[in-house]
């Protein structure tokens, strides 16, 4: 009788070496040859799935090449007509400004009083200006000028490119928020080669448009691509603690947001955004170490740089629609200490509410008796005709000269669509998708698209805000459908 072995190879063949050399040489050859055949099979199951993953980054990374030179070339439309000169009476006067920058240096910049401007009062450049651009297209003036030979370029020819090289990067941080925040790649792609051609976002970065709003989007997008950056998990971490990215993206977020308030003055719906999502997040039971470290960084270190700036200089600190994130930064550290005792000692919710319970009834006490102080000194200052202009409704803010002008009266549907195209029907769709997905990062799109949608309708020069935040639920739109369609049958047949 042949050996046990022989008859059932296959329940053997990993229990004992010596038992293979009892099989006849036929069926150790079979099996030699099946062993082989599954390696290969595996071997190139690999190969294939690496490809597949390979070619699919090349296919987006193309996609973001073609979106980059889409952007550039329909925003030198006016400099291939009319050649590089500066547009319009603000675009000249901020060249003025950087011109005195470049011939006078900062010192004098920041101290200097223009009498020709507003004649016969003049008007503090220093004290009234955001310098960002300024001292952008300045450093990027002296660093083409360093490379020397054909890098070399005049301070206006910069100054007429300054738009159109932003609202390049502009589009590419507006994809790569979108693609953090849907967790596609397909949907950033997307995303930024419909910003790098809307209309809300082409009409502020025009070649020759040298305006604030050119880069102040660059600026806007990147801090919010540190935000949501700086909330993704880690494979891991648990408990809610914080992660190595909450800590590094959550600095950037503060260096972005302080570039962001050299820049433009919209950089107070920037610090409210962000305040707005944390505060969500909480509110939605989501708090963790990880969104704690993320915001207090964000506001230390974008609250120290924004200070810095002199036409802002304390108004994080005073100003009534800067105190809200001050609030929630309070609010954060009170959580953290739950949070840290509750992880620690293993407490239950109900001790853990105890807990946040006696943290929080002391930094009440302090705090309330901090704001009546300072409120008896007439320590904060009211809200800016503009921001009350999008709450005061028809007398609206009692300014004749901020009333009159026709970009701070409501948008109409036919501003929308004038101005988002062929996105305003998408970005419903895209809305409905990012509402069905429960992340950290997801959820900014859709209170972002609420928050922008609401102000808009209350000035028509905000669909700029809305611009991005479309862009980026068009491209959530089209990347899922590409998604579902497309890639993943695509993905399935050749098994990446």
């Amino acid at each position: 009788r042949p050996p046990r072995s022989t008859l059932f190879p296959y329940t053997t063949l990993f229990r004992s070496e010596r038992s293979c050399d009892a099989w006849p040489a036929r069926v150790r050859e079979r099996l030699a040859l099946a062993l082989r055949m599954g390696l290969q099979i595996t071997v190139s199951q690999r190969g294939a799935a690496m490809l597949g993953r390979a070619l699919f980054l090349l296919g987006i990374a193309y996609i973001y090449y073609r979106a980059s030179l889409n952007a550039y070339d329909i925003r030198l439309y006016a400099i291939n007509i009319y050649g590089r000169v500066i547009h319009e009476f603000d675009p000249w006067f901020n060249y003025r400004a950087t011109v005195y920058l470049a011939d006078n240096g900062w010192y004098k910049f920041s101290r200097w009083f223009d009498y020709t401007a507003w004649y016969p009062l003049g008007r503090p450049v220093g004290t009234t200006i955001y310098p960002g651009m300024q001292i952008t297209s300045v450093a990027i003036w002296n660093a083409l000028n360093a490379l020397g030979g054909k890098w070399a370029m005049t301070l206006n020819d910069v100054c007429c490119f300054v738009p159109a090289w932003f609202g390049v990067s502009a589009s590419i941080l507006l994809g790569l928020l979108t693609g953090e925040c849907s967790g596609s790649a397909t949907a950033g792609a997307a995303a930024c080669m419909i910003m790098a051609i809307v209309p809300a976002h082409i009409m502020r970065s025009v070649g020759g448009g040298y305006d604030n709003e050119s880069i102040a989007l660059t600026a806007m997008c990147g801090t919010f691509y540190c935000w949501v950056r700086a909330l993704r998990s880690e494979p891991g971490v648990k408990d809610g603690e914080a992660t190595a990215g909450s800590v590094v993206f959550g600095v950037l977020t503060g260096v972005a947001y302080i570039y962001m308030v050299a820049a433009w003055g919209g950089f107070v719906f920037v610090l409210n955004m962000i305040g707005m999502h944390a505060a969500v997040l909480v509110a939605c039971g989501r708090f963790s170490s990880k969104l704690h470290r993320a915001f207090s960084l964000f506001y230390v270190v974008g609250t120290l740089g924004a200070i810095q700036v002199p036409v802002v200089g304390w108004g994080p600190l005073k100003s009534l629609e800067q105190l809200g994130p001050l609030a929630i930064f309070v609010g954060m550290q009170v959580l953290e200490v739950a949070a840290v005792q509750k992880r620690k000692r293993g407490l239950t919710n109900a001790q853990a509410l105890a807990v946040l319970l006696k943290a929080a009834l002391p930094v009440l006490v302090v705090a309330s008796a901090v704001v009546v102080a300072l409120h008896s000194r007439g320590h904060f200052g009211p809200f800016s005709s503009r921001v009350r202009g999008l709450f005061v409704k028809h007398t609206r803010t009692g300014n004749p000269l901020v009333d009159s002008v026709a970009e701070h009266q409501p948008a109409n549907e036919q501003a929308y669509q004038h101005y988002l195209h062929h996105v305003y029907s998408l970005v419903p769709f895209g809305l409905l998708v990012s509402l069905l997905q429960q992340t950290d990062s997801n959820s900014f799109l859709a209170l972002y698209a609420l928050v922008g949608y609401y102000f808009a309708n209350k000035m028509a020069r905000l669909i700029i805000l809305l611009g991005p935040v479309a862009s980026a639920l068009g491209g959530v739109a089209v990347g899922f459908l590409s998604d579902q369609l497309l890639m993943l049958p695509l993905a399935k047949l050749l098994m990446w």
